[in-house]
């Protein structure tokens, strides 16, 4: 599964339960990651705020795969240009769901209902979320 459609199914069952066994049987580095960005207000991916991006009609990559590359744009010492420039490009390698969902991600602003930190921490405990 891609995590966009991780993320529906989460959305998509009612009770706490459900939606952490949604997450523990699709468990990836991938989603870990995202979620971490999202939810970890000590971590920041030094991207500008407005960038724009063109949604990919043929994916070349899956967001599984890029996540990695998003660790040097965390550190802060890549060239603002160029870590804008990077991101762009990850964004439009990726399904256009996927894309949207890093974005968010980014910006602290991904939601999903009944997605929160304390559930997250339910899930993998505090080593994912400080």
């Amino acid at each position: 599964m891609e995590i966009y459609e991780i993320l529906d199914a989460v959305e998509s069952v009612k009770s706490r339960e459900e939606k952490m066994e949604v997450l523990v049987n699709n468990d990836c580095l991938a989603l870990r990651d995202i979620l971490k960005i999202n939810f970890d207000s000590n971590l920041t991916i030094h991207v500008s705020k407005k960038l724009s991006w063109t949604p990919s009609v043929a994916p070349t990559n899956s967001l599984k795969d890029i996540t990695k590359f998003l660790v040097p744009l965390s550190k802060g010492n890549v060239e603002q240009d160029r870590a804008d420039a990077s991101f762009v490009a990850l964004l439009e390698s990726v399904h256009p769901m996927d894309a949207q969902i890093l974005t968010e991600a980014v910006a602290g602003k991904l939601k999903v209902k009944g997605l929160t930190s304390k559930l997250i921490k339910g899930v993998w405990g505090e080593r994912i979320i400080s």
